[in-house]
């Protein structure tokens, strides 16, 4: 497993800026096939100031709960005892903070989702979609972030 690496991009969109993390470590993962399932998680944003962009209070309020979910979806394992789930990138635009994952079992991180859902009241709406992805096509937005990304990247 790559040891997660990390690139800051501000950029545009659909015409909203955007502040994006991306997990560069995985652009050059090449066992696609063992995370086949694409991870999105979308937390919507209520105080915002300009651009679609959350308030200074509003992001502390965003970063708490996506630290929940990165915690629960990062620590789930598989009955091998290895990693189920990576980190693809963490974005912000739009009101709404979205956090990307490729998963090995998709159950495991259903269940876990599932459970931190149900326990307790959410200072913020949140849902995720989970979607069978062996070539990563969902991650190709992120990829194309790169200037180094080529065909197999992006």
């Amino acid at each position: 497993m790559p040891e997660p690496h990390f690139t800051l991009f501000d950029v545009q969109r659909d015409g909203m800026p955007e502040v994006i993390v991306v997990n560069d470590a995985l652009l050059a993962f090449p066992h696609h096939e063992l995370f086949p399932w694409h991870l999105r998680v979308r937390i919507e944003a209520i105080e915002i100031i300009e651009n679609g962009m959350p308030s200074p209070a509003e992001s502390q309020i965003l970063f708490e709960i996506g630290d929940a979910i990165e915690t629960a979806v990062l620590n789930g394992r598989t009955q091998q005892g290895a990693k189920n789930s990576l980190f693809l990138a963490r974005s912000t635009w739009n009101e709404l903070r979205e956090l990307l994952f490729q998963v090995h079992d998709p159950e495991i991180a259903n269940a876990a989702l599932q459970e931190l859902l149900g326990s307790k009241q959410w200072q913020r709406s949140w849902e995720f979609r989970m979607q069978e992805d062996p070539q990563w096509k969902e991650a190709a937005y992120v990829f194309a972030l790169f200037p180094m990304a080529d065909g197999n990247d992006a």
